[in-house]
């Protein structure tokens, strides 16, 4: 499949070939004998890690006759397995198309069902759970493949390796040939698929490569999800660094990190600014030796001045930057923050434009609102991606000026006098949930799948842990055991980080005079009662 560019197209990287996985055919020779990756289960060398990726990449094509632009569904553990088949998929030509591991089935059938996958990807235990709780009868054709329990017969990626002769090359595909398909949450309770090109995935990738002044001497952390396509994972072959992949437990301990960093002796620290602050407050920061790290960088979410003091308080010698951006609209601006903050700050700009971009505020109709104004932030440029799978009115709607290197962020912003962009919030009802971009409008659609729920309303609201939790109100007949029911429905069609923490059940909603819903005092009587209860 491809995609159309706008008048950026001509100013990606010149490269001989698209997919950033070449540079483990073109690496210099001094690469081969070096670790490129490393996980809890093992490590692979440059020279591995390319003899596994154009293995399995040979299996895809001449086994599961993969062509350009096929997908390939991949829900497995974050793994050195998973890692492989990610670049794999990528080096035959095929599009990744990534599933959360541990999802709720339904979800995921749902994604399977929208993408048609020429194959998936998966352990025993999801494909018995997608049968079962998802109801799929009909899966796609499957390789079954158990990550870090060795070459078990038939599902032992390294044994099914052995069996291939490699590639001599990647798959010849152009800039405009999709790469991946990366599932948002959207508002009508079905995920959206954001379509990523190898043209978008390049630009960001030798863009943050070169940004972070990266060397073969770096060592990053992999600290997100697999079903995120995170740029640090291609940044082995744009840079020879090496990459600590850790592992889906290991995410879910923020405490280890401090730990992981001193074995790994990592030099790049890249997450949320949840996680940073999580890092700082565990305690664990003056028991390890973290002098080699020198950048701290954040993104998804905005950067608390509080937090980023106490990093550069703890690291003072490291670097600290933030970017803003999304999944269809990486890295639009970079800031690289000099120190000391002023005492009064209340908040960071998004810092300059990154090139090959160009940021306005806009108005409704797509016209630059006046410096000092609020508007929806909107960008231009080559990273942007080529829209929606299967949804064409929704990418329509995402252009501005029908421009197709256009996006719509959707995010509210001003200009200051000094030129310095800021985040002010958001026009829809998209937040952060424990480091994860969501539509509280998903949320709302799967709540109101239950027959009894005539409405439903949710707010984010801060926690006492500093999170930030989900609350609803939902206008529904008084059913025995209706809160049992949803959160069921919850479970099994929403991610844990989006389950709602309180549901109150209301016979009416507030009203306004003018007979819309009065959000304001319906939040409040929602958030009066935290304790997780159905009341009236």
């Amino acid at each position: 499949m491809e995609c159309p560019r706008g008048e950026y197209g001509g100013r990606l990287p010149k490269m001989s070939n698209y997919p950033v996985v070449r540079g483990l055919v073109t690496m210099p020779p001094e690469w081969r004998s070096r670790t490129a990756v490393t996980s809890a289960t093992g490590h692979l060398t440059f020279l591995e890690l390319r003899d596994g990726v154009l293995r399995f990449a040979a299996w895809l094509q001449r086994e599961a006759a993969l062509r350009i632009g096929d997908r390939v569904a991949l829900c497995l553990p974050k793994s050195l397995e998973a890692f492989q088949a990610i670049y794999g998929t990528l080096a035959a030509g095929g599009a990744y198309v990534g599933l959360q591991y541990q999802g709720p089935p339904a979800r995921l059938g749902t994604i399977l069902t929208a993408v048609r996958p020429r194959i998936l990807l998966t352990d025993g235990e999801m494909k018995r759970r997608l049968i079962k709780e998802g109801g799929m009868a009909d899966l796609p054709p499957m390789l079954e493949i158990e990550p870090g329990r060795g070459p078990q017969a038939g599902h032992g990626l390294d044994e099914l390796l052995r069996s291939v002769d490699p590639l001599l090359d990647t798959a010849p595909v152009g800039p405009d040939d999709l790469a991946a398909i990366v599932f948002t949450s959207g508002s009508t309770g079905v995920p959206k698929g954001v379509m990523i090109t190898h043209g978008n995935m390049t630009a960001n990738t030798v863009w943050m490569a070169k940004a972070d002044g990266m060397t073969p001497t770096d060592r990053r952390l992999s600290q997100r999800p697999m079903h995120y396509l995170s740029p640090n994972l291609f940044h082995l072959p744009t840079a020879g660094s090496h990459l600590y992949l850790c592992t889906d437990q290991e995410i879910m301990f923020p405490a280890l990190m401090s730990e992981l960093m001193e074995r790994d002796r990592t030099t790049i620290w890249a997450s949320s600014a949840t996680a940073l602050r999580l890092l700082l407050e565990s305690g664990e920061i003056e028991r390890h030796d973290l002098r080699s790290l020198r950048l701290f960088k954040t993104h998804g979410e905005a950067l608390p001045p509080a937090v980023l003091r106490a990093g550069m308080a703890a690291f003072p010698k490291a670097r600290f930057t933030t970017t803003y951006g999304s999944t269809e609209a990486p890295n639009i601006t970079h800031h690289i923050i000099e120190g000391p903050l002023p005492a009064d700050m209340q908040s960071l700009p998004l810092g300059p434009v990154c090139p090959d971009y160009r940021m306005i505020m806009c108005d409704e109709d797509g016209s630059e609102v006046p410096q000092g104004q609020i508007g929806e932030i909107c960008a231009f440029g080559p990273a942007i991606t080529c829209g929606y799978w299967n949804d064409p009115e929704l990418t329509a709607a995402k252009r501005l000026q029908g421009r197709p290197d256009s996006y719509r962020t959707g995010d509210l912003g001003f200009v200051a006098k000094d030129g310095q962009a800021y985040f002010v919030g958001r026009k829809d009802q998209m937040v952060k949930l424990r480091g994860h971009r969501f539509d509280l409008g998903e949320i709302e659609a799967t709540l109101k799948r239950h027959p009894a729920v005539h409405e439903a309303v949710c707010y984010a609201m801060p926690a006492a842990s500093g999170e930030t939790d989900i609350v609803v109100g939902v206008k529904a007949a008084p059913v025995p055991g209706l809160e049992a029911e949803l959160r069921r429905i919850c479970v099994e069609r929403l991610p844990r980080f989006a389950w709602p923490a309180h549901i109150a059940r209301f016979d009416e909603f507030p009203l306004l005079p003018n007979r819309k819903i009065d959000r304001q005092r319906l939040r409040a009587m929602v958030a009066f009662d935290r304790p997780l209860s159905v009341a009236s």
